[in-house]
């Protein structure tokens, strides 16, 4: 089946191109995966890094096994999440017809996974996805925020209306979503993007941001350390210690505040396990799942023992269900 384009993206790279030429055209603008990273919402890539790779510049390799094998095994896995989505919609799976470009902003690329078409005829993308079992909850009533915005630059660049998202959770759970466009949302990524993609031409680094990915990316880039001094400017050495140390002193009085509502919130549950408000549940104070409680465990060991001896921690975790009061 020919895919049609109603913005007239090209297809500029093969779906079963060489790697080498992969990377060459990926090289050459910002692509799905890559513009969620620029939006802050990639735990494991910063903007920084995609900066850097955009503009040639060698980035020392995460090395990771755990992500390495979830990486290898979703590629693996694809074919299979294809064809749960069939089954899920009974819509037909096109396969993935190579690397695109949008005609008027050619830094604008995307890699679909694979493509639709719906009774009406027209066209849809569709991304998928795995994810371990502890990522049920984030995609049980929609598509998470990440992925949303992955879709919506291949919608920008493919001109398409819709997409679907179809995500194997666990290696047992197939969740499905329909995603419309979103034009206002494609608009300021475009704006995002270009910005970022002007950075690249101009050699501008982005700015710093406080993403856990940005730090172990400049752990990674500055991990073989020579024994030298850097004579820093003052002011901006100081800036940065001073919104530091009030920045810790603020977390500091969190962890206080938090610690002294969850006791009053432990001593108002009691021995009970829910606390009910207003007719609903507000919160939990549970035996940790898998837990033994300590007197039980004490008396397994030993029928004799007096339980009232023995020292050992009951572990019971506390959860809020209503976060926003």
């Amino acid at each position: 089946m020919t895919l049609t384009y109603p913005s007239g993206a090209q297809i500029v790279l093969g779906p079963d191109a060489p790697t080498d030429e992969w990377h060459a055209i990926r090289a050459t603008g910002i692509g799905g995966s890559d513009i969620a990273a620029i939006c802050g919402l990639n735990p494991y890539t910063s903007p920084l890094e995609i900066w850097l790779k955009k503009r040639g510049e060698t980035v020392p390799r995460r090395h990771d096994p755990i992500l390495s094998e979830a990486a290898e095994m979703g590629h693996e896995l694809e074919p299979v999440v294809a064809r749960r989505f069939t089954k899920a919609t009974g819509l037909p799976i096109i396969e993935n017809p190579g690397t695109l470009r949008h005609p008027d902003l050619p830094h604008m690329l995307v890699n679909l996974d694979r493509a639709t078409i719906e009774p009406g005829g027209e066209m849809g993308a569709v991304e998928l996805k795995t994810r371990s079992s502890y990522a049920l909850p984030d995609w049980i009533d929609e598509t998470p925020v990440e992925v949303q915005v992955q879709v919506q630059w291949q919608l920008a660049v493919a001109g398409w209306a819709y997409a679907w998202t179809a995500a194997l959770i666990g290696g047992q759970r197939t969740i499905v979503h329909r995603i419309e466009r979103d034009q206002q949302l494609i608009d300021n990524l475009i704006a995002i993007g270009s910005e970022f993609w002007g950075w690249v031409q101009t050699g501008t680094r982005p700015p710093l941001d406080g993403s856990h990915a940005t730090g172990q990316l400049l752990d990674r880039l500055h991990a073989a350390p020579v024994d030298q001094i850097v004579v820093a400017d003052a002011a901006e050495v100081e800036k940065w210690l001073k919104i530091r140390a009030a920045a810790k002193e603020q977390a500091e009085a969190a962890d206080i505040a938090i610690t002294e509502a969850e006791n009053h919130l432990k001593a108002i549950a009691g021995d009970a396990t829910d606390v009910h408000i207003r007719g609903e549940l507000a919160y939990s104070w549970r035996p940790r799942r898998g837990s033994i409680h300590w007197k039980d465990a004490a008396l397994d060991a030993d029928p004799d023992i007096d339980p009232e001896q023995y020292r050992g921690e009951p572990t019971r975790v506390l959860n809020v269900h209503l976060e926003n009061l």
